[in-house]
């Protein structure tokens, strides 16, 4: 089901095919993100040169954001293999033992 959708960031729409409501949904929050990530960044600091250095620091916030959660989800997951490494030690141990 692909079809055109409409979104509005930073005063500006743009037309973006999707392919399922869970696309849409998922770019919507996006651009809603952005937006609101853009207008924080406005409010912050009324120093910048141009709009381009406002975007680029959203872009930026948002995609420290990004890595921070994908790094965490990595350890997440090595922890998690070790605790699966552990366990299995622990499981193989009480078999040994109890025969």
């Amino acid at each position: 089901m692909k079809r055109d959708i409409t979104i509005r960031i930073a005063g500006h729409e743009y037309r973006i095919p999707v392919e399922s409501p869970y696309e849409e949904e998922n770019l919507r929050d996006a651009a809603k993100l952005l937006d609101a990530q853009i207008v924080k960044q406005e409010r912050k600091n009324v120093t910048w040169q141009d709009r381009e250095e406002v975007l680029t620091m959203a872009a930026l916030t948002i995609s420290l954001g990004y890595v921070l959660h994908k790094r965490k989800i990595e350890e997440m997951e090595r922890e998690e293999e070790q605790l699966r490494r552990d366990i299995e030690g622990y499981l193989d141990n009480i078999d040994k033992y109890s025969r």
